[in-house]
This record gives C-alpha cells, sequence and structure tokens, in this order.
C-alpha cells in the first residue's frame, strides 16, 4: 500500500496498535473510552472493544477470580484512580511510577497522564501511556541495595546512615562496638565470627530502632526525639547491660560477648562526633562514653584534623619517604630482600614515625594516597636492583579497586613484580576472603608473592595460609622478642615454622634484637631474620 495514500486517522489508529508502549483515554469515572493492544494484552487481559466502559478494578477482580489461590495474582490499576483524580484536580500533565501485580508478578510502570478535552474545551476525562520499567527499577533497587545495605546482615551500612542523617536530622547517634571481636575471630575462625555478627545483627532489631552495620564490628542507632543525654546514657546502660545476658553459639561452644557504646548529641558533624565517642571508650575501656563538647575528647579530634593535614601537604610537598630494612638469609647471613617502611617528614625536617600519623591516615582518604606513594618509591628504588622487597598492604587498600590497579601498573611500569612482597596486615583481620583471594590471584599471576604479617596470634590464622597461599609467614615480633625467656612462645614459634615447612611457606623472624634471639631462631629452622640486630630501618641508595 502506498504510504501518501493513507489517511491521518488511519496513521494514528496504526501507530497506537503497533506502538509498544500502552496507550489509553478514561472517562471523569475511571472509565476506559480507548485502549490501544499494549495494554489490553499486558495489563487488562482484555481485547479494546471489551474494555471500552469498565475500568480498571473490573479487570483487576475477573484475573484474580480465575486464580482464587492468590489473592495477589492481579492487583494492579485498583489504586490507579487516584492519580487520575490527582491529575483533573491539578489540571495538568503528570508523570507516576505506578506498581501492581500482574499474572502474580509484580511490575512497575512509568505513567503520563494529562487532563483530556473534547473540540469545545469541556473536561471529558484522563489520558495516559505508560512503558514497563520493571527491569529498570529492579536493577536500581538492586544497586541500592548493595550501595546501602551490608551483604552480611543485611543491616544498613554506613552510607545509608550518612544519607538518613542528611535528610532526617536525627538528636543523638549511638554506635555501638564489639568488644575484642578479633579475639573471637582469631580464636574460632571468621566464619564463626560473620555468624557472631549475624546473631548479633538479629538482636539489634528486636529493638525499637532501625539499626545500622557501620564498620567490622561496629554498629549504630539513631535517636529523633529530643531526649536528655542523661536518659540515652541511661537507656544504652539499660541495653548494654540486657545484651550481657544474651548467649551466644559457636559451635559445641555458649560465650557471652560485651559492647562498647558512644554516644553524641550535637548538631553537625552527628557520626564523626559518635565516632569520636566510641574511639575514647575503647581506649578508655569504659561501657559508655558521652561526646562532650568541651571534654579532651575535642582537643584529640582537633589533633587528628592537624595530622591529617600534615599528611596532606606531605604528599603534596614529597615530604613521605620510604626507609628499607633488610631482611636476613639466616643460611648465609646475607641481606636477601628488604621491607619498605614509610616515613613522613614534618616541616621542620623532623622524621615522623608511622605510629605517629598511619592510624590516623586510616579513617580518612588519605591512606591510600601513602600507599601509592610507598608502591611507587619502592618500586622505583629496586627497579635497577637484584633484591627482592616487600610493600605492606591494609585491607582496604586491597578493597580499593582503584588502589589496586595503581599497584599493577606500577609493577609492570617498572618490571619489579616478580621481586616485590605484599605483605597483607593479619592484625587488622581479613574480612571478605573473597576480594583477598582475587587480588592474591591477580598479583601472584604476575610473578607476586605474598607474607602474612604479625601471624601467631590464634588458630585461625592457619585458615588464612591454607586459603589464601601464603609464600612468607611472617612470625609475630612479641613471640621473637621473649623466646627465650618464655617457653611458651618458643613452642607456638616451633609449630610455626613446622607449619610453614609442610605448606612449602617460608618464615621471617621480626624483632631479632640480639645473637642470643638470632640463635634460637637460626636453631628452630627459620629461614629469614628481620629486627635492629641484623639492620635497622635506614634509606638507601
Amino acid at each position: 500500500m502506498d504510504s501518501t495514500l493513507i489517511q491521518p486517522d488511519d496513521f494514528l489508529k496504526l501507530i497506537s496498535k503497533h506502538l509498544p508502549d500502552m496507550l489509553w483515554a478514561k472517562d471523569l469515572d475511571g472509565r476506559y473510552l480507548y485502549a490501544n493492544d499494549a495494554i489490553c494484552n499486558k495489563l487488562l487481559m482484555a481485547t479494546p472493544q471489551e474494555v471500552i466502559g469498565k475500568n480498571d478494578v473490573f479487570f483487576a477482580q475477573r484475573e484474580r477470580a480465575k486464580h482464587p489461590e492468590n489473592k495477589q495474582w492481579h492487583t494492579f490499576g485498583e489504586l490507579c484512580f487516584n492519580s487520575d483524580t490527582l491529575v483533573l484536580d491539578e489540571m495538568k500533565p503528570m508523570i507516576f511510577e505506578e506498581y501492581g501485580n500482574i499474572k502474580g508478578e509484580l511490575v512497575y510502570l512509568e505513567v503520563n497522564k494529562a487532563p483530556l478535552q473534547d473540540v469545545n474545551g469541556k473536561l471529558i476525562g484522563t489520558i495516559g501511556s505508560g512503558r514497563d520499567i520493571t527491569s529498570q527499577v529492579l536493577l536500581e533497587k538492586k544497586n541500592e541495595k548493595l550501595a546501602f545495605y551490608d551483604q552480611l546482615t543485611l543491616l544498613p551500612n554506613r552510607q545509608k546512615i550518612l544519607l538518613d542523617i542528611s535528610l532526617k536530622n536525627p538528636t543523638a547517634c549511638v554506635i555501638f562496638n564489639i568488644d575484642e571481636f578479633k579475639v573471637i575471630n582469631d580464636f574460632f575462625g571468621m566464619e564463626s565470627g560473620d555468624k557472631i555478627l549475624q546473631d548479633i545483627s538479629k538482636w539489634f532489631l528486636r529493638l525499637d530502632f532501625e539499626t545500622y552495620r557501620i564498620d567490622g564490628d561496629e554498629f549504630a542507632i539513631l535517636y529523633y526525639e529530643d531526649i536528655p543525654i542523661e536518659n540515652i546514657k541511661h537507656n544504652i546502660e539499660n541495653l548494654l547491660s540486657l545484651f550481657e545476658e544474651e548467649l551466644f553459639h559457636i559451635e559445641d561452644e555458649t560465650i557471652h560477648i560485651q559492647l562498647s557504646a558512644g554516644i553524641a548529641k550535637v548538631k553537625d558533624k552527628l557520626l564523626t562526633k559518635a565516632d569520636i565517642a566510641i574511639n575514647y571508650a575503647r581506649e578508655q575501656k569504659i561501657k559508655v562514653s558521652v561526646y562532650e563538647e568541651n571534654a579532651n575528647i575535642e582537643e584529640k579530634y582537633k589533633h587528628n584534623i592537624a595530622i591529617a593535614t600534615s599528611i596532606r601537604e606531605a604528599l603534596l610537598d614529597n615530604r613521605i619517604i620510604c626507609h628499607y630494612q633488610p631482611i636476613i638469609d639466616i643460611e648465609t647471613s646475607k641481606i636477601a630482600k628488604y621491607e619498605t617502611l614509610v616515613r613522613m617528614i614534618d616541616k621542620n625536617n623532623k622524621i615522623i614515625p608511622p605510629l605517629d600519623f598511619l592510624k590516623i591516615a586510616k579513617k580518612t582518604k588519605l591512606y591510600s594516597h601513602i600507599t601509592k606513594e610507598v608502591v611507587h618509591q619502592s618500586c622505583n628504588m629496586f627497579k635497577n636492583r637484584k633484591e627482592s622487597f616487600s610493600v605492606n598492604l591494609s585491607i582496604d587498600d586491597i578493597k580499593d579497586p582503584n588502589t589496586v590497579q595503581e599497584i599493577i601498573n606500577t609493577i609492570i611500569k617498572t618490571n619489579t613484580a616478580s621481586r616485590i612482597v605484599f605483605e597483607i596486615l593479619e592484625s587488622e583481620g581479613i574480612e571478605n576472603y573473597d576480594e583477598v583471594a582475587n587480588f592474591i590471584v591477580q598479583v601472584k599471576s604476575l610473578g607476586a608473592k605474598i607474607a602474612i604479617d604479625d601471624f601467631g596470634t590464634g588458630y585461625s590464622n592457619f585458615e588464612h595460609i591454607l586459603r589464601l597461599n601464603i609464600d612468607y609467614i611472617k612470625i609475630d615480633g612479641s613471640l621473637i622478642k621473649n623466646i627465650q625467656k618464655d617457653k611458651k612462645h618458643r613452642i607456638i614459634v616451633e609449630t610455626i615454622v613446622d607449619f610453614a615447612k609442610k605448606t612449602d611457606s617460608k618464615t621471617v623472624a621480626e624483632f631479632v634484637s640480639d645473637e642470643r634471639i638470632f640463635s634460637i631462631i637460626k636453631e628452630i629452622g627459620v629461614d629469614f631474620s628481620q629486627g635492629f640486630y641484623t639492620g635497622k630501618p635506614q634509606m638507601i641508595n
């Protein structure tokens, strides 16, 4: 057929018939005046002729009557008249997101509606169009769940509490910390630790608060009523006492767990100040700490800000430097490799040790920049040398895709992949084995090696070695420095060395401070020695 011969009205009918979007018109009582094939087939389960004069409720009830076993089989359309009424009241086009069940499945539509007038301008009803956005909405909800909800406990996370604080203006925030949670992880293993976190989450859900998991072992709640701080503290003390009566089960063991709490009732930076309060409670080993504007806790906060500023300036001014401590092959007494240790130089040219700034850096976005700088400097230092060298990585480094990618780019560019060793800090705990394992596979495919640091403080460490394919075990310095005085420490070290030999891992003893300790670890069969006896950290050419 010649398209030029088709009349305009016929064109409109063809467009309406074949358009995938739903089109319709209704009278002032919500009865259909017109419906195209799309809405008839997808929503009303009727022919275009059949729908005339009937409303959405009729078709919803008819479809449910066919499936009496499922009262939710078809619910879409029954509430649509509310939006029709709103359009008629406002007398302007409006957009809605409407949803309901169709054939037992939840469906979302983006709906455009407008008042419908006849040729004389008389209002006769509404006209509308709709398109299925179910896939888009479900994807958005999935992404929102990933962004705002903790995947282990399904509780809202740190990003969600920050959003709620900004939108809902709560009056107070309480952060709870699990006391000695690392001990639970070390003794019972990570899977048991995860189960405890889930059980604690369920306990919090029984409260009348929305609970957030904002960190590995931290939960938080918000107050919206203007309650005196003394009353909040009293409520939290009672809650902690109630929690201490709760029994938690790990395999055949029954354990009690304790919480500490930090409370802030301020108008700005609510979460930050609750975080300051819980950190103070941990440091002072008290059950409940209340943030006070004029207390020493505020001075410590200002000190932390000053240190963070110093770190930022040092990064910009190239005052983050590396010292290198030799690691000695015990069999040959020669330097086998170096450990890279970060230092900061202040504006007075004084060297600042890592203990004075790294902890604060980890609480900011500066830590990843320090890691990248250390990797950059060490790789460029050793690209023309023969020795191997190690760099410490935190779990946060490994979880940050940008940091990982920059590390990989650097070791490839400097051709140091086969000589670099990445030390993972066991003392921080490894919560996400999948991400850590993926990182290890990634860098090992390039030739890098992996060491686990501070090893020897719990049974779960052996599981880390077996699951993560570690090349080097760095024995915790607290075991080494007391090895000549404490027989138990020697037994632990001997056990670690025996385990390492059976798993084809090499051992490194840290904190080797004198000849006597060196002789003992050599006798036990440790492979490498690191400490002031064999070499202090220093700059190298």
